[in-house]
């Protein structure tokens, strides 16, 4: 094989996994062993036609070779390709090769060149043990003929015997850890998939949490700050001026925008905990939503890995809700620790009808992510909103 042959082989292999998963030992080279079995059999029959026989028995054993090969294109070929266990055919077909190849060799010694083609068919459909005893059953015929011609003490005959035992022993091996070797390659080859695909989604979340927060950084560097020096000026005019009803319209205007901006840039921001647990991270939070915000726990606090991320972003998103849509005047954050964790976020505000859940994107987006690690969300809309997150603790 020339070096061009080598690097396409190369290039079909490493660029392509579809490539990669078809390099299949057997599979690719099934054709060469249809090739191979072809011409020792066609071997085989020229040398028993021109072997010096009885013509009826020379008849007889060129016969029972055809038979034999129509057996293989008939069960054979697809017992040999097939992927499952057991393989479809491969016991009628064994059944053939044992009653028409062992007669052979017994009315035609010189049809036992058979064998360089039946062995490894053989060992690569049935595995190395049943392979090795439905040798044994093919070498009956030669070895009762061998006995019989040169007498059951001939130490040549025990020679070629052992010879051939030992040659087929080899190929066994030979062959069943080229099958293993095959097979770990195509697991390897599976579990590189799988990481793969990993890896890609991995990198797709950090590329969209990188997004989120440089939109994050430029609208608290842009839009807040804005809103900041306009609440500054009007406060600055109205206390030159006196009270004036149009700039505290828009100081207030001014001030509401900027609490919508910086809820903004809080929904945008990656949660990050920041290195400290849970309940700190949603103390923080109580601590600095705009209105009244009321934290309990309940139970005995543990880690809870990637489960903490995704209960301290649906905090964050339903204390947005809450200031952006319920009118309320207070909040309640409660998280309780059992054999599942329990998130419930509440608020004194008007609720909504129960038809407005699906419609918003933010509930949504919270059932999606509490749904992916395994748990149940639910929102209830009456006598304010009440949004609980539960997820068992085996997620984590």
């Amino acid at each position: 094989m020339d070096s061009g042959r080598v690097g396409e082989c190369e290039r079909d292999v490493t660029g392509d996994p579809a490539a990669a998963r078809a390099e299949n030992v057997w599979q690719r080279s099934y054709p060469f062993w249809d090739g191979y079995f072809a011409m020792v059999l066609v071997g085989t029959v020229a040398a028993t036609a021109a072997d010096d026989l009885p013509p009826g028995r020379r008849a007889a054993a060129i016969g029972l070779l055809v038979l034999l090969s129509l057996a293989y294109v008939a069960v054979g070929r697809k017992a040999l390709r097939s992927q499952e266990v057991p393989r479809p055919g491969c016991r009628l077909y064994a059944a053939a090769l044992i009653c028409m190849f062992v007669p052979a060799t017994l009315l035609a010694p010189v049809t036992a060149t058979g064998l360089a083609a039946l062995a490894p068919q053989v060992y690569m459909m049935y595995g190395s043990a049943r392979g090795f005893a439905l040798m044994l059953a093919l070498f009956s015929g030669p070895v009762a003929m061998g006995l019989a011609e040169s007498g059951a003490g001939s130490p040549i005959t025990v020679v070629v015997v052992a010879a051939a035992l030992a040659c087929s022993v080899l190929l066994a091996v030979f062959i069943g850890r080229l099958g293993r070797q095959n097979r770990e390659r195509l697991r390897l080859i599976e579990e590189l998939d799988r990481t793969r695909d990993e890896l890609a989604e991995v990198s797709r979340e950090a590329g969209v949490l990188a997004e989120r927060e440089r939109l994050a950084r430029d609208i608290h560097d842009t839009i807040a700050q804005g809103f900041t020096s306009i609440t500054m000026l009007l406060q600055a005019a109205e206390a030159e001026t006196g009270p004036n009803r149009h700039l505290e319209l828009a100081a207030r205007s001014a001030r509401e925008n900027l609490a919508e901006t910086r809820g903004l840039v809080a929904a945008l921001a990656p949660p990050a905990l920041d290195g400290n647990s849970l309940v700190e991270a949603l103390r923080r939070m109580a601590r600095d939503f705009d209105l009244p915000a009321d934290l309990i726990v309940e139970g005995e606090p543990r880690p809870l890995d990637a489960v903490e991320i995704v209960l301290l972003r649906v905090t964050q998103e339903a204390l947005a809700n809450v200031r952006k849509h319920s009118g309320a005047e207070k909040a309640r954050v409660t998280l309780s620790y059992g054999d599942a964790v329990r998130l419930t976020v509440a608020d004194d505000g008007r609720g909504f009808a129960p038809g407005e859940v699906e419609r918003g994107f933010g509930l949504r987006g919270m059932r999606g992510r509490v749904e992916q690690v395994g748990g149940t969300f639910t929102v209830t809309g009456e006598d304010g909103t009440t949004v609980a997150a539960e997820v068992p603790c085996s997620a984590s």
